[in-house]
């Protein structure tokens, strides 16, 4: 049951329709679920372990609300982390996970051509799964997972991912090509560059909230 209220809210989250700063009624939630409020209660502790939303005593639970230093601190962790995997992909990289990389993008660009954000959000996450599988290492998969739910939070928080469907698509095709190069150089620097410019709105998308 837990489980359950787990991707119910955390779906909730990605897909906008809970915002940062909106307020989570465990009672609302149990009512809706027709459930008790401990298995909710079992994961709202699990979402603030997780940094997506936060209790205030006497107050309630509320989506949180990211500024600069969470955005900065999420990405320089992952950027580390991918420039690894997509280093270690490229070495195990074959021609059947190269289809299906293509495959995943492909689908991604026709989630973006029918302004699917929060299915574009899903196949971007698969994407950067697949080239951490890929990796072959089982602990760096393991952290990118740790990462993957605030990530797609992140990602479908921000507005100007949703105007810009296909410039996040056009970033991953510059990783694909050094892929398939099989460059692990030039795959690193596609990576860099393709996470400096997603940072890049996320944090132009946050000056504009705090800006006058």
């Amino acid at each position: 049951m837990k489980s359950q209220v787990l991707k119910k809210i955390t779906k909730a989250i990605q897909t906008g329709k809970l915002r940062p700063g909106d307020r989570i009624v465990e009672s609302q939630l149990a009512e809706q679920m027709g459930i008790s409020k401990f298995p909710v209660r079992e994961a709202i502790r699990y979402l603030e372990k997780e940094g997506l939303v936060v209790t205030i005593p006497f107050k309630g639970t509320y989506v949180c609300e990211f500024d600069e230093r969470d955005v900065d601190e999420l990405y320089a962790v992952r950027g580390a982390l991918e420039e690894l995997a997509i280093g270690l992909c490229v070495s195990r990289i074959d021609e059947g996970k190269i289809k299906r990389l293509e495959a995943i993008l492909a689908e991604m660009q026709g989630a973006a051509d029918d302004h699917n954000f929060g299915k574009m959000v899903s196949t971007d996450m698969r994407f950067h799964h697949a080239i951490f599988e890929y990796a072959g290492n089982r602990r760096l998969l393991q952290l990118w997972i740790t990462l993957e739910d605030q990530i797609k939070s992140f990602i479908a928080l921000e507005e100007s991912f949703h105007e810009e469907p296909q410039r996040l698509v056009e970033t991953h095709y510059p990783v694909l090509e050094a892929i398939r190069k099989a460059d692990s150089a030039l795959a690193q620097d596609a990576m860099r560059d393709h996470l400096s410019q997603g940072l890049g709105i996320l944090k132009r998308d946050l000056y504009k909230k705090s800006g006058p």
